[in-house]
Order: structure tokens, then sequence, then C-alpha cells
């Protein structure tokens, strides 16, 4: 983990550990260094722009909630993304039991300002890929995470991460 990370780490858990005090307003700091990760797991998951936004806001209910079950000294953004991930597969799960098909992202949606960013080229290319792999691709490159921390995320160990993630750049590569 570099020093950025290790701070937003740390940063992250006390703030958890505030929340679990009682201290809400210990959400702003993993808002503020988390909202863009919560955001890209649950885009990841669901390909859908407003039920992303739903899944982040869900996410820090959870957190409030749940932060009394952190065990200190473990890592808080796994914690809060494997949440994210976790809802996010939850509604997706439900969704697909409900309508019997598959969530297809709602062209009408837009990206505002203070969404994650992505071309219409890439979100089209990244459909063409596997659901694993468009995670593995979006928690890489959109929430920063390494493939050591992405691994536990997916349930896969950190070797298959990076393999399924070269194959996934290799399907990219002719379509951008």
């Amino acid at each position: 983990m570099d020093l950025e990370k290790i701070f937003e780490n740390a940063e992250c858990e006390k703030a958890l550990c505030k929340i679990a005090d009682g201290d809400n307003d210990a959400l702003k700091t993993i808002h503020k260094l988390m909202n863009r990760q919560i955001y890209a797991v649950a885009y990841a998951v669901l390909q859908d722009f407003s039920l992303s936004d739903d899944i982040v806001q869900e996410t820090y209910v959870k957190i409030i909630e749940k932060a009394f079950s952190y065990r200190k000294g473990t890592n808080a953004r796994a914690w809060v993304l494997s949440i994210a991930r976790n809802l996010a597969i939850d509604l997706f799960r439900k969704r697909k039991f409900e309508c019997n098909t598959d969530i297809l992202p709602d062209e009408e949606n837009r990206f505002d300002e203070g969404s994650v960013v992505f071309s219409m080229e890439v979100k089209h290319a990244l459909d063409t890929l596997e659901n694993e792999e468009r995670q593995i691709i979006t928690l890489k490159v959109y929430a920063g995470l390494k493939h050591k921390e992405i691994a536990p995320l997916l349930g896969i160990n950190e070797e298959a991460c990076k393999k399924k993630y070269q194959r996934a750049l290799a399907k990219l590569r002719p379509l951008l």
C-alpha cells in the first residue's frame, strides 16, 4: 500500500471508530475519502448510474448501522467497499429475480459533474466484458484499488485477479 492509501485507511478507521461511538459526523470523512470508490464498486456490479447512487447512500446508512462490528486494525477501506459491493449484489439479484431478466443500463441516465466520469465509448467497451472482468477493471482503474485489495472483494485469489485483469485489458484494447 502506498503512503496515500495507508493514510486514507487510517483516517477511515478513525472515522469508523468514531461512528461506532455514536459520532455520525465522522461519516463526512469516509464520504470525502471514499465516495468515488464506493460509487465505482456499485457501478461495477449494477451498470446503472442512478442505482449506483442509491447504493452509495445505502452504504453510508449501513456504515452507521454496522460500525460497531468493524474490527480495529483490519482494512477499513476494504470493509467499507465490501459493504457497497454486497449491497449492489443484493440489489442486482433482487432486480434480476423480480424482472427475471438482467439489469440493463438506462440509456437515459447521465453522469453529473460529481459522479465518476466515464465516456460513452468506455462504457460500451466495458459492457462487452464479463461481469467479473468489468468489476476488476472498474475497481482497479476507477476506484484505484490494487489486485490484493480487489481479490478478497471478489472472492478470488490475487493471481487470478491479475490474470483476469490482463485478459480484460486485452479484450478492451481493440475497442478503445
